[in-house]
């Protein structure tokens, strides 16, 4: 389980530029609270603790059906919806000591939850709907070059390759996959990787952007080429002090980000998205 002293991760649905950076401005000065907070950038991989979301964007409740919120993973609405809806909320203006009372609520909650959990359960995650990374498409405006791409194939069997310059991380989640029988490469270099990627069926490529004499965009680039009718991702494993570029990731097709330090359940739970044995996985 989380450790308790770590700031939780809140996904935002909805809000603008404007309040975004009020929120996060808001969340750094309160330091000193017993419960901390932190948001989730839009590339991020990780699973929220809770959602945020503005309850006056009806595009944004309807973004929240799908993530279907419960128990383990709570919604709270800024704004008071135009229909009744099963979720805690908090009205407008913000009032900022009930925004955080609301929420330190909600995580007690999901905290009482989660220690209820079975113990054995402990190094897998429970199943969460797969968080939507597209908006839905309008079919008779799509480009059809893009919905083509959008239709690739998945690989024919699950596999993943870690290309980093030491293979610990690799060779912690080759263990804690090797029941679920997915195999996990590594590579330390590019073309070290190319010799994997190019020969063998991949699912996940997870890549240390700040591996040596390697452009993580352009490798992102090079693998998605190599593979243009096969649903490949490719996830870059950042430390803190990486300056992820969201619109080159973007350009590039990269499938978003991980902290390479989060627990294993919470690595576990992003890379199992992107398999076709999600069950297992989970």
């Amino acid at each position: 389980m989380k450790n308790h002293n770590a700031p939780f991760a809140i996904r935002f649905i909805g809000f603008s530029a404007r309040e975004i950076n009020i929120f996060d401005a808001t969340f750094s000065v309160e330091q000193n609270r017993q419960k901390q907070y932190f948001r989730l950038s839009a590339d991020s991989l990780q699973e929220p603790d809770l959602y945020l979301v503005n309850s006056d964007d009806l595009k944004a409740l309807a973004t929240l059906a799908d993530m279907e919120p419960n128990n383990l993973q709570p919604a709270l609405l800024v704004g008071t919806p135009h229909v009744e809806l099963p979720f805690a909320n908090v009205e407008r203006p913000i009032r900022w000591l009930k925004l955080f009372d609301a929420l330190d609520i909600l995580i007690e909650r999901r905290l009482i939850m989660l220690a209820k959990q079975n113990p054995s359960d402990a190094t897998l995650v429970s199943a969460v709907p797969e968080r939507r990374r597209r908006e839905r498409l309008d079919l008779d405006l799509t480009d059809p070059l893009e919905y083509e791409r959008m239709r690739s194939k998945q690989p024919r069997s699950d596999r993943i390759l870690v290309i980093d310059n030491q293979s610990t991380f690799r060779d912690d989640l080759a263990l804690a996959l090797a029941h679920h029988v997915v195999p996990v490469e590594w590579a330390g270099t590019s073309d070290a990787a190319a010799e994997v990627y190019t020969r063998l069926s991949i699912s996940v490529v997870l890549i240390n952007p700040k591996l040596a004499q390697v452009d993580p965009y352009d490798l992102c680039t090079e693998i998605k080429h190599q593979h243009p009718s096969t649903r490949i991702a490719v996830v870059f494993l950042i430390d803190k002090d990486f300056d992820y570029d969201q619109i080159r990731a973007n350009q590039v097709g990269c499938d978003g980000f991980l902290n390479r330090h989060l627990e294993q359940p919470q690595i576990l739970l992003a890379i199992g998205k992107f398999l076709s044995l999600r069950d297992r996985v989970y």
